[in-house]
């Protein structure tokens, strides 16, 4: 007979209080492990679609290049896909991408070495960043997580705004997949992770034009139960968000056991729900467009 999901999440808490330190993901580490686990989701080409919407009802500046911001740009995968959305609607665009990780900024600039146009990284942490220019886009994508604090941010991306620029994030709610991963957080961190409703929360007094979407997306997690297989390995450390192979085989079971139990079955595969909650914020300008965002109204 199958264990409770509450049971098992139990026993899961027991086996974090008898370990006394727990290390989150190397940066190498971490960026293996979210690109396998991306490559495992149809989150993106979710995510590219809802941005062509965003882009189309966007007026973008004549006078100068189009100025966009990657907040956490990690290895620049999906800023790549997200610059071919918004090129196709500007006629230049500038790129400029903050991550902590060396290893991401270190592939975001070789990614982007020959695109075409003007691109610069900055190393180190968002609240460090002091540009000298306001931006048309400013985009968070799955990284508000890792934040000390996100009011404070949230309210400088809105100051480097220009006038009718949009700030867009991505972010998922506090749903299944993530309990695993937030309970684990809390073990490293001594406090949980932010997810979507707290970033609504936080935007809700800078006053900008706040929408909302979440896109229903799932994660193919089949290998995480294939017994020696790699990439099962990796897809399970980024959503633990910890190297799980250093847990005890006894700990590793009800991890599994605990993603299982959140599963559906679609033909030989299994499917984890992976929803992301897509927000888009506008600063005021004259002849705004705002009305044709796609979403509802109003931060909750």
């Amino acid at each position: 007979m199958a264990i409770p999901a509450q049971d098992i999440r139990r026993q899961i808490d027991r086996h974090l209080d008898e370990i006394g330190e727990l290390e989150e993901l190397s940066d190498a580490r971490y960026h293996v492990t979210h690109e396998r686990f991306e490559r495992a989701s149809n989150q993106r080409s979710l995510i590219i679609d809802w941005l062509r919407h965003v882009a189309d009802a966007t007026t973008f500046p004549t006078h100068r290049p189009t100025r966009m911001l990657s907040v956490g740009c990690g290895g620049g995968v999906m800023d790549q896909r997200i610059t071919n959305v918004f090129a196709g609607y500007v006629d230049a665009l500038t790129l400029a991408g903050v991550d902590p990780n060396p290893e991401h900024t270190r592939t975001f600039e070789s990614l982007f070495a020959d695109k075409g146009f003007a691109v610069n990284v900055f190393n180190g942490l968002f609240e460090d960043y002091r540009p000298g220019i306001t931006f048309d886009v400013v985009h968070f994508v799955h990284c508000l997580y890792y934040f000390e604090h996100i009011g404070p941010e949230l309210r400088s991306a809105a100051e480097m705004l220009a006038p009718g620029g949009i700030m867009i994030v991505l972010q998922a709610p506090n749903e299944d997949l993530n309990h695993l991963a937030d309970r684990v957080w809390k073990k490293q961190f001594d406090q949980s992770a932010w997810y979507s409703d707290d970033v609504l929360a936080a935007l809700e007094p800078l006053g900008l034009d706040t929408r909302m979407q979440r896109l229903a997306a799932h994660v193919d997690v089949t290998e995480c139960f294939e017994a020696g297989n790699p990439a099962g390995v990796e897809i399970l450390d980024f959503i633990v968000q910890a190297e799980t192979q250093k847990f005890s085989p006894a700990f590793q079971a009800r991890l599994r056991e605990s993603l299982r139990a959140i599963c559906h079955v679609h033909g030989n595969r299994l499917l984890a729900e992976h929803p992301v909650d897509a927000i888009v914020s506008r600063k005021s300008a004259p002849d705004l467009r705002s009305s044709t965002l796609p979403g509802r109204g109003g931060a909750r």
